[in-house]
């Protein structure tokens, strides 16, 4: 975050000076002096000194303005500009909704948090992941701020939402309007060709699958992967997010993601995984209407460690004896010669 420093000067000063002028030095009131006696027919001059009423605060819709998107792999960089024309300080998120051609949302994003005082304006610079599908699909993007979620539907914005092009130009008019976040649901996805992988050294697993978006207007989701130790056991002994998906109607995608469970013991019990597609991924719980996508597990797929020798280099594979590992030839090592100052061996 970088300050810019443009600060509008407050009233305050002018009233500062202004106590001065009446009070002198200090702004303190003096007692008044005794009265004198009054020439007949003068009048005592009144005084009438009022308190000054507190300013009330004055809130008004930030805005935003130089907004440039900088996006690489799945990383996306955001600047932006923003100026608070009130008197009342600002709080809250940034948040950045992702666009289609026809206005849908891919994706809702917060990008971070700020806080700025009445008066000013202030730039700053937040990242944010999106994938690299997202951002290609996005045709347009709003920016707003808020109190409340970046997620929730329609936005609480607490600014001017400002509406423009992936290159941070204003959309020109005639385009789609912009809609609102619609929640996908289990039904709107079907998942299929799914499979386990493993690398040739038996160190690394990943996953597989073809999602398809079945409903008439685009779905978002994540997908969850699963772990249980048999068919008839309610409870997962592990679970991991395994790709995100935003798709038109009746699009669907290619994804390959890896595996990381947060014990890798775990892959010497489980027997059976799950992959489940839902709006929320891993926070969607399974029920009767998203029972997930049925992979057995191969009696091969264990403990990626069994795999790896205390030097880091892989073992020969006990389901593959034939399997041979490649070790390098040991260099002979070479010995230092005696060392010698003589006039001979040094040539001095």
């Amino acid at each position: 975050m970088m300050r810019s420093g443009k600060r509008r000067v407050r009233a305050l000063g002018v009233l500062v000076l202004g106590c001065a002028v009446v009070w002198g030095p200090g702004c303190k009131k003096e007692a008044p002096a005794a009265v004198a006696s009054l020439d007949a027919g003068v009048a005592p001059a009144a005084v009438a000194v009022r308190d000054a009423a507190p300013v009330a605060e004055v809130r008004k819709p930030l805005r935003f303005s130089d907004v440039t998107f900088l996006s690489k792999d799945d990383d996306l960089k955001v600047s932006y500009t923003l100026t608070n024309p009130g008197t009342a300080q600002g709080r809250g998120e940034a948040c950045l909704w992702l666009h289609d051609d026809k206005g849908e949302v891919i994706e809702a994003l917060k990008l971070g948090v700020f806080s700025l005082k009445g008066g000013t304006s202030d730039t700053f610079q937040d990242a944010a992941t999106v994938a690299r599908t997202f951002w290609k699909q996005a045709r347009s993007v709003r920016l707003f701020t808020t109190v409340g979620d970046c997620k929730r539907s329609p936005p609480q914005a607490t600014s001017e939402v400002l509406h423009v092009l992936p290159t941070g130009q204003p959309v020109p008019p005639g385009g789609p309007a912009p809609r609102n976040v619609v929640a996908a649901q289990p039904a709107d996805f079907a998942l299929s060709n799914v499979e386990l992988n493993r690398d040739e050294a038996g160190t690394a697993y990943s996953i597989t699958y073809t999602v398809k978006n079945l409903s008439g207007r685009r779905a978002s989701g994540t997908a969850c992967l699963r772990a249980y130790t048999g068919e008839g056991c309610p409870c997962h002994i592990e679970e991991t997010p395994s790709g995100e998906f935003s798709l038109p109607p009746g699009g669907s995608e290619l994804i390959t993601d890896t595996i990381l469970f947060d014990d890798e013991k775990h892959w010497d019990d489980v027997k059976v995984l799950r992959l489940f597609a839902t709006s929320k991924g891993c926070a969607n719980a399974a029920d009767a209407t998203n029972v997930g996508f049925k992979v057995d597990k191969p009696d091969a797929f264990r403990d990626p460690r069994e795999f790896i020798d205390v030097a880091g280099e892989p073992e020969l594979d006990p389901d593959n004896p034939d399997a041979v590992v490649d070790v390098p030839d040991e260099l002979p090592v070479e010995q230092d010669e005696p060392y010698s100052d003589s006039p001979e061996d040094t040539g001095h």
